[in-house]
């Protein structure tokens, strides 16, 4: 389970892991090492020792009984020593634990690596990366993982055990900016792609033929929204791809002679000024929701830090 780094002989420490009534791990460890690391270590080997500490009766070395379960202390001393590699980070409970073990031996060098590692989960968990990252007072992580949340994701938990996990304070949090923005969102979208926008803007002289077309296209737009507000620019801009064959009816401007020539034909064009007026409105709706949701960020979770 563990690396064999920690049953070499040169060793001058063993830490016994696991729980008072459970399986016991032994690991092989050097004071110096795990004192330069973590103050706890340090302070833990300056106090004067018992005379009847527990010693390995092999090897005449002090033990010390650390409660944490094996994996935990194995991944502990993975981060501490050099040229060891990190434990792999499956789930997130691991990472979650690692993060209280860094605050309870004071090791530092653990947090960035485990706040990186924690992003890595953002769009397949978000409440929970979110539940994390409130725990600690990661704001940073706090703020990515709200932006990557949908209503559902509160909706799929258990209450009760959210409320156990997450301060009030952030849980109201959470829930306002996912209402805010899918309300701000869909207001902002009904008055960008109100079709008078698009018959004052479009210069089109045949729109009402065109209507339905671009009721439909207003609705894959709302809908589209509804179903990942997360999605920002890049989601409704996908939906720019529906607009490749636009409406017919609309007479084209006159072409040359060689135009027709080639095969041209006016039936094949409709009208180019249609979608150019409707790629301009959805085109601001993207930016506009980018907007709302930078704005909710900032007046919901400000600057500061998360409440633990």
């Amino acid at each position: 389970m563990s690396s064999t780094f920690f049953t070499t002989d040169d060793g001058d420490i063993i830490l016994r892991a696991g729980p008072e009534s459970g399986p016991k791990h032994d690991f092989r460890a050097h004071k110096f090492i795990l004192a330069l690391a973590s103050s706890v270590f340090n302070d833990m080997f300056t106090f004067p020792q018992p005379p009847d500490q527990n010693q390995n009766e092999e090897h005449q070395l002090p033990i010390v009984d650390v409660p944490d379960p094996p994996e935990v202390l194995d991944a502990i001393l993975r981060f501490i020593y050099p040229g060891v590699g990190l434990p792999k980070f499956t789930n997130l409970s691991i990472v979650s634990t690692l993060l209280s073990a860094a605050d309870k031996y004071d090791l530092a060098s653990m947090s960035p690596v485990l706040r990186e590692n924690l992003k890595t989960f953002l769009y397949h968990h978000p409440f929970e990366v979110y539940v994390i990252a409130s725990r600690f007072g990661f704001l940073e992580e706090m703020r990515e993982a709200v932006m990557v949340s949908t209503p559902r994701s509160i909706l799929q938990q258990d209450y009760e055990e959210v409320t156990q996990r997450v301060s009030g304070v952030d849980l109201y949090r959470f829930v306002r900016f996912v209402q805010a923005r899918e309300q701000g969102g869909l207001s902002r979208i009904e008055d960008l792609l109100e079709w008078t926008h698009i018959q004052d803007n479009s210069g089109c002289g045949h729109l009402e033929d065109a209507k339905e077309f671009y009721c439909s296209l207003s609705k894959e737009v709302v809908d589209a929204f509804v179903r990942n507000p997360c999605a920002e620019f890049e989601g409704l801009v996908m939906v720019l791809n529906k607009i490749l064959d636009p409406p017919l009816g609309c007479k084209p401007e006159p072409h040359s002679a060689e135009f027709y020539a080639y095969g041209g034909s006016e039936a094949e064009l409709g009208c180019p000024l249609l979608p150019a007026a409707i790629r301009g409105k959805l085109n601001q709706v993207a930016q506009d929701l980018d907007g709302v949701n930078r704005r909710l960020l900032g007046e919901i979770f400000g600057e500061g830090t998360g409440s633990g």
